[in-house]
């Protein structure tokens, strides 16, 4: 897939900004606080139809202005064209997307639609933060490979969210009565969630190895594991865990009472991430940090491209300063490979090699415009 154009208006610092891209490399220099992140999060709308950076709309919205549009054309890897438009109302606290001038029924059924793997400051928290940072990074990747597991994952939270209401509101008083739908409900999605969940580990695992590798180029040996919250091997069933997930609600009603929240569940769940068999988070270095999550987001998109039969995008924002030179020319050199790839960076030392022409474009940002474009004629 690629993105073939962009107009962003409205849209955080940018008044009125357009773009023709590249096939393959596209670099967004500037100096921070331009507008160059705002960019590649604008992108992020085409394929998730919402910011990899900000949690609401409304935040995205230029200052004391009533409503943001973002337009596009983007090519399937089979030449197919789709003209895509995302617009929120302020006023409305409404938002838009659509498909070849068609409504999206629901803004889930474009997830998978349009791939893209995001690397950017914020998921640092995937190797630094909280189990749930972990959960959130497999969730999205399923999700853009499997509508079923979209379904499953969204379905399972508005669950836990009406649980946490009725244990909210009793007090600590029973309530078994109320809880018992919901149960029936979070035990048959939380363990369609949690096989999935084991399936993917097995799957992405010698995707990390690889990609490691080839970004290090030396011999370490990174690796991913799931802990859920009740025990599974691979071959257990689905009724299986089912069977598991009441036993543990049932041993876990008093807590829940106490605590006012869900006790048991997917989302409980941890992904543990080790390095030459040492715990990332209590041992690893910062270098060592950032060159998993590479690692990782890698494996993201040759995992995706195999499971959506299309190409993602790759958004990368602000990735090579903390890396090393050798370690940023590795990735430079092996994202390029890759497919349509968006860049952002504060200087051009990275890109000192690299031919400007009709594959490859930088493109100067400044107070939220272009303000020169690169390319060879």
């Amino acid at each position: 897939m690629k993105i073939l154009n962009a107009r962003l208006h409205n849209f955080r610092n940018h008044s009125e900004t357009s773009f023709d891209f590249a096939a393959r490399m596209n670099v967004l220099l500037g100096e921070n606080g331009q507008g160059k992140t705002n960019a590649l999060e604008a992108l992020s709308f085409f394929c998730l139809t919402k910011s990899f950076y900000a949690s609401a709309d409304a935040t995205v919205l230029m200052r004391d202005r009533e409503f943001f549009e973002i337009d596009g054309m983007l090519e399937s890897d089979n030449g197919k064209e789709f003209s895509l438009r995302v617009a929120y109302d302020n006023a409305q606290k409404s938002k838009k997307f659509t498909i070849n001038n068609a409504d999206a029924e629901k803004f889930s059924s474009v997830i998978g639609m349009f791939p893209v793997v995001v690397l950017s400051p914020e998921n640092n928290k995937v190797t630094f933060g909280a189990p749930n940072d972990r959960r959130k990074f497999i969730d999205l990747v399923i999700s853009q490979s499997s509508r079923a597991y979209m379904e499953d994952i969204l379905e399972y939270r508005r669950v836990v969210r009406q649980r946490n209401t009725i244990l909210t509101e009793a007090q600590g008083k029973e309530c078994g009565a109320l809880l018992t739908p919901w149960n029936e409900m979070l035990i048959l999605r939380g363990a369609r969630v949690i096989q999935k969940r084991n399936q993917f580990i097995r799957e992405f695992t010698p995707y990390i190895a690889d990609t490691y590798l080839r970004i290090v180029g030396e011999k370490e040996t990174p690796k991913i594991e799931y802990a859920p919250s009740v025990p599974i091997e691979a071959e257990t069933t689905v009724e299986e865990i089912q069977s598991r997930l009441a036993q543990k609600l049932a041993r876990k009603y008093n807590d829940e009472l106490r605590f006012r929240t869900s006790l048991a569940g997917p989302h409980r769940d941890e992904v543990l991430l080790s390095l030459n068999g040492m715990q990332l988070k209590h041992f690893a270095s910062q270098g060592q940090h950032k060159t998993y999550l590479v690692a990782l987001k890698v494996a993201e998109f040759f995992y995706l491209k195999e499971r959506c039969n299309e190409t993602p995008v790759f958004l990368l924002d602000d990735v090579f300063s903390e890396l090393d030179e050798n370690r940023s020319q590795k990735l430079l050199s092996l994202v390029e490979s890759l497919g349509q790839t968006f860049i952002t960076a504060t200087g051009e030392k990275m890109f000192g090699g690299v031919h400007w022409n009709k594959q490859r474009r930088k493109f100067f940002i400044k107070d939220g415009a272009v303000v020169n474009e690169a390319m060879a004629a």
